[in-house]
């Protein structure tokens, strides 16, 4: 039986190789010492600032109540869009929060420590499950480059 979740060729965002094959490492979380990118595993912070970085997007190594507290460089969506952040949590509270990517319409590229390996899903088949029950919100960051040029 396969599992729909782990095919990342679903996705309208270009995922490269070393984010496709990255495993949930807990001790690879922003800011860790000596951790860069994925590689070795990353947490899903981690996980989700490489990749934005990989697109060009500028963002601190936050945790997720820093994120969710930032006004300088990211601010609160309405509606979730392609390169969002989405925060979910089994709580309604920000600290410890999970975090994903929006890749399109309502689906969420993300790093669990329960599946282990990146997954696409529809937030609402994230929070279908009791660990994810709660979503915190959706964050934009603010700060994109590309062809030399700042997108705010």
């Amino acid at each position: 039986m396969t599992d729909d979740r782990l095919d990342l060729s679903r996705s309208p965002i270009e995922i490269p190789k070393r984010f496709r094959d990255v495993r949930y490492n807990a001790d690879h979380f922003p800011g860790a010492p000596a951790v860069r990118d994925v590689e070795g595993g990353a947490n899903c912070q981690q996980y989700v600032f490489s990749l934005l970085r990989h697109h060009g997007f500028e963002i601190p190594d936050f945790r997720s109540r820093e994120l969710w507290e930032d006004t300088v460089h990211t601010k609160v969506s309405e509606a979730m869009q392609p390169f969002d952040i989405v925060l979910v949590h089994n709580q309604p509270k920000s600290w410890g929060a999970h975090v994903g990517l929006c890749v399109d319409d309502g689906r969420v590229l993300h790093l669990s420590r329960s599946i282990d390996a990146p997954a696409l899903e529809t937030l609402d088949e994230m929070q279908a499950r009791d660990e994810y029950r709660y979503l915190i919100g959706f964050k934009t960051v603010l700060v994109r480059h590309e062809k030399g040029s700042t997108l705010a």
